[in-house]
């Protein structure tokens, strides 16, 4: 997929590359842009988990913003060699950390995660209903008190039952992006 390019921060401008292949869906910069409009442009000190990393493109551009911490979650071996030549053309930076593991060997670990971006194969929501609500029980067991948890789905379904509450979705075409956090 060409024109994945990191919108803002300190490497904006910079051009990233996807994984070959149609087993990531990178985000298109205009649903990027706008969850960064929905987010706020700066997230100075964030820590941040990127479950289903795909390219890496999302939390790259967190850590371009300013996160303090950003760990993507890519169990796919066609994507790594990918989000490594991307982090390669920033530096390597150390703010950065790939797990070359799912988001169930790596979520458990975490804890006051202010952000967790999940963008999981849509098959998932009929298929995997399972696996999307251990993705959505673990995002939520590593949350800090006020953190968030982005989840993208495709238009016609649903998030399985959870322990979240639902704030707010926008539609994107065919997707939709809900953003979830903790009962209060």
């Amino acid at each position: 997929m060409a024109g994945l390019r990191i919108i803002s921060g300190d490497w904006g401008g910079r051009r990233l590359d996807a994984p070959p292949g149609l087993d990531t869906r990178p985000l298109t910069d205009r649903i990027k842009q706008s969850l960064f409009d929905w987010l706020g442009q700066r997230l100075d000190g964030w820590r941040v988990v990127d479950a289903c990393a795909g390219s890496g493109a999302f939390g790259i551009e967190c850590a371009s913003r300013g996160a303090a911490e950003v760990h993507l979650c890519e169990p796919g071996r066609h994507a790594h060699p990918t989000i490594r030549a991307n982090l390669a053309k920033l530096g390597n930076p150390p703010q950065v950390r790939l797990h070359t593991r799912g988001f169930q060997q790596v979520l458990p670990g975490l804890r006051a995660v202010d952000l967790v971006f999940c963008d999981p194969p849509f098959p998932w929501f009929a298929a995997e209903r399972d696996l999307l609500a251990e993705l959505l029980t673990l995002s939520a067991a590593s949350l800090s008190p006020e953190g968030i948890v982005l989840i993208r789905g495709e238009r016609g379904e649903e998030l399985p039952a959870h322990a979240l509450v639902e704030r707010e979705r926008r539609t994107y075409g065919r997707s939709w992006v809900a953003l979830l956090n903790m009962p209060r």
